[in-house]
């Protein structure tokens, strides 16, 4: 059964039905939860300062059940951003790691059960449409029809999936939910787990068990953070105890920058700036020492139709240069506003830092992305249907450093001109990573990333493209090779997955 949609130029969206889900890479397949710890298998030599806990999350769950017995079709969810969240937890003392994992989205397959359909935030499209092909009018209406759950009142700890990225948790305000579970944490960044998505939602899991213990909103913190927006990937400034995100006011469409001061007990609202220029789409916001930055993706979000794939909701702006608002991180003041001429989009921001110009001695900022330059974002091609059969190769990110030049000297309402420093050249960069004593340092070398998006993988055990004509991309991995680069020399060094999983030099 293969539904089909709108064609959108350069990947393909249509509906992939549950028997086809077997020839996608088994990492966006349905993952059993290994609640019970169980010790991994190691070889090789174990450096003797790799241990701690290591915690991330991802997709656990892409079918649903959508009745007890088995009397409905199960819901497919359909990109690789909607899979049900799950918690991993890889703990590692003396060469030895064991493994620990759990589902944080069962309330949506409880409600799916309850329901008859599923009931969730989707990027792609709607996992209920084999309600369509059922002799259940209801189900079909009520079902194939949403792809935005917004919930009203108190959640469950495991209501919506939130399933981005995981951090320390913080003190958070008082919880008078009573569907919450467990005790509040004597200390968070210990005892929990708070997972982020672009939504505002947070959700708190225990650090030891992973079971989610409560859900609630950026305006449970401060009702002026009550809105939509949010980014995955806030900035978080150690020194200063704060992180920073963006926002949008839903009734006066005007998006805003805000600080939150996480070492505050509880944690609080340290600022808000609201920015002119239009609202957006963003994953991340980047930082230097003195100063957040807001890159200003030209993505916009058309949310006159909640019935659509969240990725058709956001529109490219073409012809739109990329605008870089610079706000001072003790007291929000937006001080400066650059533009880059030709615009560009980006996932991922890397890193940022302020410095001293020797040659001219004003601050200069320089921030490192990981850029595209398309005529739509890089993640409408993550469909499962574009991933098993694409339209065309892949889009690679390219890891830029960019530039803006006089920042306190200049004028806010002027927009000045944001120049190319540096970047890798035949380097596909995403899902960047540098060491956290690097960050906002001038002196930093060292990217890790996935490196070739969709590129080839000869041996590879996962391979992607397995329903397409074999030409457009060949024995090809998804995000299948990982990357170190040095700003300093410009070398990349390259490590490729092979066929039980080692990695090639």
């Amino acid at each position: 059964m293969v539904v089909s949609q709108k064609p959108s130029p350069g990947y393909n969206q249509y509906f992939l039905p549950e028997e086809d889900l077997k020839y996608l890479p088994p990492y966006l397949r349905d993952v059993p939860e290994t609640t019970t710890e169980t010790q991994c298998t190691t070889t090789g030599t174990w450096p003797p300062w790799l241990k701690g806990t290591f915690v991330r999350i991802g997709p656990g769950r892409f079918t649903v059940p959508l009745s007890e017995d088995g009397s409905k079709p199960r819901a497919i969810i359909q990109h690789f951003f909607d899979g049900l969240g799950m918690l991993h937890k890889f703990r590692m003392l003396d060469g030895h790691v064991h493994y620990t994992s759990r589902y944080t989205s069962e309330g949506i397959v409880r409600r799916a059960k309850r329901d008859g359909y599923l009931s969730t935030n989707v990027f792609g499209l709607n996992p209920n449409t084999p309600l369509k092909y059922t002799q259940d009018p209801c189900s079909a209406l009520l079902g194939a029809q949403q792809s935005l759950y917004l919930p009203n009142g108190y959640m469950e700890p495991d209501e919506i999936n939130v399933n981005v990225v995981p951090r320390r948790g913080m003190h958070l305000p008082p919880d008078d939910n009573p569907h919450s579970k467990g005790p509040e944490a004597k200390d968070p960044a210990t005892e929990e787990v708070l997972v982020q998505t672009d939504f505002n939602l947070l959700q708190v899991c225990d650090a030891r068990t992973l079971k989610p213990k409560r859900m609630l909103t950026y305006a449970q913190i401060d009702p002026e953070l009550s809105g939509y927006g949010i980014c995955s990937h806030p900035p978080k400034d150690r020194t200063r105890g704060l992180t920073f995100n963006y926002l949008i006011d839903p009734e006066k469409g005007i998006m805003s920058v805000f600080a939150l001061n996480i070492a505050s007990k509880p944690a609080s609202l340290f600022w808000k700036t609201p920015l002119p220029c239009k609202p957006c789409y963003i994953h991340s916001l980047a930082m230097t020492d003195k100063y957040v930055v807001f890159i200003r993706n030209p993505v916009q979000m058309d949310v006159s139709d909640a019935t659509k794939p969240m990725s058709d909701m956001l529109q490219f702006e073409p012809n739109t240069p990329t605008q870089f608002s610079v706000l001072n991180k003790n007291d929000g003041r937006h001080v400066a506003t650059y533009a880059q001429k030709d615009g560009f989009m980006f996932f991922h921001s890397v890193n940022g830092y302020d410095y001293v110009d020797r040659q001219t001695g004003a601050v200069n900022i320089h921030i490192d992305l990981c850029s595209y330059e398309e005529t739509y974002p890089s993640y409408s091609e993550y469909s499962l249907s574009n991933i098993v059969d694409p339209a065309r190769p892949f889009q690679d990110g390219a890891l830029v450093r960019y530039e803006m030049a006089g920042v306190e000297s200049a004028d806010p309402s002027r927009i000045g001109r944001v120049t190319v420093v540096a970047s890798i050249p035949g380097m596909a960069c995403e899902l960047p990573r540098i060491a956290k004593v690097a960050s906002m340092d001038p002196n930093y070398r060292y990217v890790y990333c996935t490196a070739g998006n969709g590129g080839p993988s000869p041996g590879t055990a996962v391979p992607i493209g397995r329903l397409g004509n074999g030409l457009k991309v060949v024995q090809a991995a998804f995000f299948g090779s990982l990357a170190k680069s040095d700003w300093k020399n410009w070398n990349v060094q390259a490590m490729a997955a092979r066929e039980r999983g080692e990695l090639s030099v």
